[in-house]
């Protein structure tokens, strides 16, 4: 008897798509696209898949011929003019602008305190801060170039303050 072999290896994960594909494409009447047409404008800009894979899943026979006739401008210059306005459309959608940020960290900020959420809250508002100018956050680091071990305690206060442009007058929490 034959037994059927397993398959080596670990099975592969079903990885998510990126957006679930739609059941059926209608024919595009603003640009004048079959529904195979529209499939691969889909595809090829929302379903993160290359032209050949697009046009392999939108049901080309021949997926290489086919998507290389559609994007070349020339045959099907509606596909191209689609495939334009569907990623000016993605980029539209999806840019990161400061209004939209903002309005994003302030709805952060509110559901993050109405669920008790407190230092998300106050991180959301420190970057809306931020955002705003209202606080600006500022490092420094100095290169003394000096050993520390050879100098006193006042020395070092002298360089430190020479270096940050502060009086020599310390006070007595600073000793």
């Amino acid at each position: 008897m034959a037994e059927v072999q397993k398959s080596r290896g670990r099975p592969k994960k079903d990885r998510p798509k990126l957006a679930p594909a739609p059941q059926v494409f209608e024919k595009d009447e603003e640009f004048g696209l079959t529904e195979m047409q529209a499939a691969f404008v889909w595809h090829y800009t929302e379903g993160a898949v290359g032209q050949t894979e697009a046009a392999r899943r939108a049901g080309f026979s021949f997926p290489s011929h086919a998507s290389s006739k559609m994007l070349n401008g020339r045959d099907h210059p509606n596909v191209v003019r689609a495939i334009r306005s569907k990623q000016d459309e993605l980029k539209e959608r999806f840019a990161i602008r400061a209004e939209k940020t903002a309005k994003m960290l302030f709805e952060i900020a509110e559901q993050a305190f109405e669920a008790g959420h407190y230092n998300a809250s106050v991180s959301a508002v420190k970057e809306l801060n931020q955002m705003a100018g209202i606080t600006v956050h500022r490092s420094q680091n100095l290169n003394i170039n000096a050993n520390i071990n050879n100098m006193s305690k006042d020395d070092i206060k002298k360089r430190l303050g020479a270096l940050l442009g502060a009086s020599e007058q310390l006070s007595d929490k600073d000793r």
